[in-house]
C-alpha cells in the first residue's frame, strides 16, 4: 500500500487547516494499530473528499472499507446513524468502530447511481426510501431538518444563490403538519450505490429528523431535463406514498441550492427555473 502523506494533508487542509498536517503525521502509526487490532489486510486508498481518508481492505468477515478522519465527532455520528438505519438493509454494515475510525462492509458492485447508464426507476427508488425511513428513530436524529436547511441556505448564499423564494416556500412547509422520519439528509446520487442483491444502498448520512419528502428531492432534480424531473416527481410520489405537492415544494426550495453546484450550464438553468416556479 502506497500513501502520499503530503498529498493527503493538502487535501484535508481546506477543511481542517494546519491541524490536518498534525493528524496526517500520526496516520501511519494509527493505520498500523488498526490493522493489528481489526486483523486487516490493508489495500490501496480510495478517492475521497476533504474530510477523511478511505482504504479498501480485507477483514475476517470479508471485503471492507476503512475510513479515518480528524473529525472524530463526525465519525461517531456516522456510526450511530448507520446503526439506526441498519434494520433497513439499505446501508453498509458497521463491522468495527472506535475514535476517528470506522470499518464498513464493502458494497458490490458499488457503482454510484449518478454514474449508472440507466438510473433506478421511481418505483425502485421509492422502495429504497421507504425502507430507510421505516428503520430509524427520528428522536435519535442529531439535528432537525429546519437546522440542516439553514446550513444549506447559508452555504448556497455564499455561492451567490438567490433564495428569497426558497425561504418563503420553506416557511410554508414547516408551518404545515406532516410525518417526521429519520432522514438521510444528503441523499444526492453520489451517496447512493448499486448494491447487487441489497438493492440501492446509502452512504455518508447527514441525518436529521423531518419530512420524508426531503430525501426524495435529489432523485427528482437530477433528472436531465424538465420532462424527466416532472415524471420522476409524479411517479416517485405515487410509489412512495408521499404528497406530490409537498415533494414539488421541497424540490423548488432546494433547486436553487443544487444549481450552484452543477457544472453543466444547461442543467443548472433547468434547476434555477424549477426553483423559480417557471414550470
Amino acid at each position: 500500500m502506497t500513501l502520499d502523506l503530503e498529498a493527503v494533508a493538502k487535501r484535508l487542509e481546506p477543511r481542517f487547516g494546519k491541524a490536518a498536517h498534525r493528524w496526517v503525521g500520526t496516520l501511519t502509526r494509527r493505520l498500523d494499530e488498526l490493522v493489528a487490532r481489526w486483523e486487516l489486510d490493508l489495500g490501496e486508498p480510495v478517492k475521497s473528499g476533504n474530510s477523511s481518508v478511505v482504504f479498501r481492505c480485507r477483514h475476517p468477515r470479508g471485503e471492507a472499507v476503512l475510513k479515518l478522519s480528524p473529525d472524530s465527532y463526525a465519525v461517531r455520528e456516522e456510526v450511530d446513524m448507520l446503526r439506526q438505519f441498519a434494520p433497513s438493509g439499505r446501508v453498509p454494515a458497521v463491522l468495527a468502530a472506535e475514535k476517528g475510525a470506522v470499518l464498513l462492509e464493502s458494497i458490490h458492485p458499488g457503482t454510484l447511481v449518478e454514474k449508472m447508464p440507466r438510473p433506478p426507476s421511481p418505483q425502485e427508488y421509492a422502495a429504497f426510501l421507504n425502507d430507510l425511513h421505516g428503520a430509524g428513530d427520528p428522536a435519535a436524529g442529531p439535528r432537525r431538518l429546519e437546522d440542516w436547511i439553514d446550513v444549506l441556505f447559508n452555504s448556497a448564499t455564499r455561492r451567490g444563490a438567490d433564495l428569497a423564494g426558497s425561504k418563503r416556500l420553506r416557511d410554508d412547509l414547516f408551518a404545515a403538519p406532516t410525518a417526521t422520519v429519520l432522514l438521510h439528509g444528503d441523499l444526492h446520487l453520489g451517496n447512493v450505490l448499486a448494491g447487487g442483491a441489497k438493492g440501492l444502498v446509502a452512504i455518508d448520512p447527514m441525518a436529521c429528523a423531518g419530512d420524508p419528502c426531503f430525501d426524495a428531492v435529489d432523485y427528482v432534480l437530477e433528472g436531465l431535463d424538465r420532462a424527466e424531473m416532472l415524471r420522476r416527481r409524479d411517479e416517485l410520489a405515487a410509489a412512495a406514498g408521499i404528497d406530490v405537492a409537498r415533494l414539488d415544494a421541497w424540490c423548488r426550495v432546494t433547486a436553487p441550492i443544487g444549481a450552484t453546484y452543477v457544472s453543466n450550464p444547461g442543467h443548472s438553468a433547468e434547476l434555477a427555473a424549477f426553483g423559480r416556479g417557471e414550470y
